[in-house]
């Protein structure tokens, strides 16, 4: 098996998955105040959502246009912010859905006596971080 043209190294995969355990170790986010929390979660849903207009909009590299303007097929304006949107709302969500499930987790793991549940979740977000990595190198290149 080959690992995919947009899979990264071991060394990155490392990486990512020590910085991934740190953070979620050290800087829980429900700890911050309601409006940080929310500018993060925002900010994600709007990075995405400039992303995925942008991504919609212009012709990518294995597009068959010749390379002025929007591909041919490509969705027209209103559609484009739509999707955009609905991407935007979508992550935010998610971001958010993701800390209250953080909370709960430190929560559960302290009530039951467990030591520095911090740092267990922060082990757990590592080697979940680290298993997305080995899965992508066990995928199929795309075929062109």
């Amino acid at each position: 098996m080959t690992s995919s043209p947009t899979s990264t190294s071991w060394p990155v995969d490392l990486a990512t998955a020590c910085l991934t355990g740190i953070l979620t170790a050290r800087f829980p986010l429900q700890r911050w105040s309601r409006s940080a929390q929310w500018a993060v979660h925002g900010g994600m849903g709007a990075l995405t959502g400039a992303a995925m207009g942008y991504a919609l909009s212009r012709p990518g590299p294995l597009e068959g246009t010749d390379g002025e303007g929007p591909p041919k097929d490509a969705p027209g304006a209103a559609l484009t912010v739509g999707l955009s949107v609905l991407t935007a709302v979508t992550v935010t969500g998610v971001s958010r859905g993701g800390q209250a499930a953080d909370a709960w987790a430190e929560r559960q793991l302290g009530a039951r006596g467990v030591r520095r549940p911090r740092w267990w979740l922060g082990l757990a977000a590592a080697g979940a971080s680290l298993a997305v990595g080995a899965a992508d190198r066990r995928r199929e290149p795309p075929s062109l």
